[in-house]
């Protein structure tokens, strides 16, 4: 059993997961962050939609012994220049050119699987999936268990959405749902929206059935976190552990059977 994993809901989809050794910090693009000095940190960012990524990050103090595993559409590289644009970039051309030049960056693509050596030469392995929106959605394992972060991979199940459109929405979502399935899954933070109405659950509730996790932390509800109780208290889902969230910075002690 691994005891004492911290897990700290941020904002929206920002979620921190603190490990003996790790501080890995998921799409962070507001909020509260309180990182640790004695522990390799890791920022994470699924893809380039400005409630999941900011360039802040990459402008922490001592940022170059950190390691950022970034999606490949929040950086382009043109084929002539040895320069990488960032979106949102507030960086000067310097810091862009240092940027892709530094060895604690890096930029992954959906439907690999990378080992990612950390400035405390430890290895990271991740394996990446598709979204059904932007990016990538992502799968980490870290001291014999894994952490998922969905990104916006979710059924888009939007109520004014025609037939059509619909079942294209479930279908591409459960082209990801049947790859994920093949991996077991300890820790998993997926989309629980309430802008989808009615609608908000159907998501998250495939995924836990197909899926199993061992626990399941709704996030991408901004400001809205009685949507979280909702979900909770509306569904059972026997294996899975579904958190509540009731507020910034909810710091949850975990354990995970191994």
């Amino acid at each position: 059993m691994k005891d004492g994993i911290i897990i700290t809901y941020v904002y929206h989809s920002c979620y921190t997961v603190e490990t003996k050794d790790l501080f890995i910090i998921f799409d962070y693009y507001k909020g509260l962050l309180d990182i640790p000095e004695n522990k390799q940190v890791v920022f994470i960012s699924t893809h380039a939609h400005s409630d999941h990524y900011t360039s802040e990050i990459l402008k922490v103090p001592e940022m170059e012994n950190k390691t950022y595993i970034l999606s490949s559409d929040i950086g382009k590289l043109p084929s002539n220049e040895n320069i990488i644009y960032i979106r949102d970039n507030k960086l000067s051309m310097d810091q862009l050119k240092s940027l892709y030049n530094s060895k604690n960056v890096q930029f992954v693509n959906k439907n690999n699987t990378y080992n990612i050596k950390l400035n405390n030469g430890q290895n990271l392995r991740i394996k990446t999936f598709g979204s059904t929106d932007k990016g990538i959605s992502i799968l980490l394992y870290v001291d014999d268990m894994t952490i998922f972060h969905a990104g916006d991979l979710n059924y888009w199940a939007w109520p004014k959405n025609d037939p059509e459109t619909m079942q294209k929405e479930y279908d591409d979502f459960m082209v990801e749902v049947e790859k994920i399935k093949k991996e077991p899954v300890d820790i998993a933070f997926f989309p629980v929206d309430p802008r989808l109405d009615e609608n908000y659950y159907k998501g998250g509730d495939i995924f836990i059935k197909e899926i199993q996790p061992q626990i399941f932390f709704p996030m991408h509800f901004a400001d809205k976190l009685d949507i979280s109780k909702k979900f909770k208290e509306d569904f059972s889902f026997g294996k899975t552990d579904v958190r509540e969230i009731t507020k910034e910075n909810q710091k949850i002690v975990i354990d995970i059977d191994s």
